[in-house]
């Protein structure tokens, strides 16, 4: 018989990033297999707050975000009060992402004497050079991380290898794919974009789904769709926010594509993206794992992606599943997209792959830890 555990999910905000989708998704399906479950936030606001199972205790603690973050005196007033959370209410576990609120929970627990199991999770590449001040204490701190941690989930080898070369033994990392909720029903989606992708013309449609930041790298991807362009009909659909999107909407004209590209914002729902989907892109130039590849994969949609560290490759087992090019190389990912458009893989094929990262798969890894 399974033992009910006490677990606490913890994600700074429920904004629309794929670790805290990912949190929300792990809590959801332990709270569903019988565990007592409490997602614990600085700030629920966000599109991830939708999802939120109503088995899953939801506990806000209501910090304001500004400029992206809390500030170095809201977080301050965050840790005393997580430390104050974990201390009252007795966990018998703590799974926590991403990196810099892992050490805060570190330190929170050590804070609150508590001796609940942690399951730090690492989602980025934590080898790239940064100069923010909170990345670089981040480094600096890991050790406790480290320390504190029953085990460290990796969401891919790569990471792991990442976050062992900073100090986390081997023994105690685990490699995780991030979950996803596979489609459960073929029923036709109602999608505002669709009209504004009719007015563009004919031709297929290629997707893309990300931040609008520079490590999502849409600007080579908007080249690369500039190039296809010179030898066939197509359109590019780019979903996601961000504080680029003036900028790259400002290189399609330079590119003369604007009437052939769509920036139709942020959508929670991944199906929305590849109802539409001819192949589906990503460009990143890092990516700890990659959801959205897996989510296309779960559609049936035929994928193209660069070869970022690290998650890429390994989700397309080294190009079976989609081809993988060079980051940052527009005339390969013109390429690659092209004769993924003249010989895509079988929905068949591509469905099974993504099965390997079934929301019940994952989140019985996930269970599996706290044995």
């Amino acid at each position: 018989m399974r033992r009910v555990r006490r677990i606490v999910f913890h994600a700074p905000s429920l904004g629309g990033g794929g670790a805290e989708r990912v949190v929300v998704l792990i809590a959801n399906e332990l709270a569903s297999r019988g565990h007592e479950v409490i997602l614990f936030t600085w700030n629920a606001a966000g599109p991830n707050a939708l999802l939120v199972s109503a088995q899953v205790q939801l506990v806000d603690l209501r910090l304001p975000i500004r400029g992206g973050g809390f500030g170095k005196l809201a977080t301050l007033g965050g840790l005393w009060r997580s430390a104050k959370f974990l201390r009252a209410a007795r966990p018998d576990a703590v799974y926590s992402a991403p990196e810099f609120a892992n050490l805060l929970i570190a330190v929170a627990l050590v804070m609150a004497g508590s001796s609940a199991r942690f399951f730090p999770s690492f989602h980025a590449a934590a080898s790239l050079p940064s100069e923010r001040l909170g990345a670089r204490l981040a480094v600096l701190m890991s050790r406790l991380v480290a320390y504190r941690a029953t085990k460290a989930v990796a969401v891919s080898r790569g990471v792991g290898r990442d976050i062992a070369a900073r100090g986390i033994s081997l023994t105690k990392i685990a490699v995780i794919g991030n979950p996803v909720a596979l489609p459960t029903s073929s029923e036709q989606i109602s999608l505002d974009h669709v009209s504004a992708l009719a007015d563009m013309g004919n031709g297929p449609v290629i997707v893309s789904a990300g931040r609008l930041v520079a490590v999502k790298d849409h600007r080579t991807l908007l080249a690369a769709f500039a190039e296809l362009r010179r030898h066939r009909p197509a359109r590019l659909v780019i979903f996601g926010e961000g504080p680029l999107r003036a900028a790259l909407i400002a290189y399609a004209a330079e590119l003369d594509i604007q009437g052939s590209v769509l920036f139709p914002g942020y959508v929670n729902d991944p199906a929305c993206c590849f109802a539409v989907a001819d192949v589906f892109v990503l460009s990143s130039t890092s990516e700890g794992f990659g959801n959205v590849l897996v989510e296309a994969m779960a559609a049936g949609v035929p994928v193209v992606s660069t070869d970022a560290p690290h998650g890429p490759r390994e989700i397309l087992a080294d190009g079976r599943f989609g081809l993988l090019v060079a980051v940052g190389d527009a005339l390969a990912l013109a390429a690659a997209i092209e004769a993924t458009l003249d010989h895509p893989l079988s929905a068949d094929c591509l469905k099974a792959r993504a099965a390997d990262y079934d929301i019940r798969t994952v989140g019985g890894l996930y269970e599996a830890l706290l044995t």
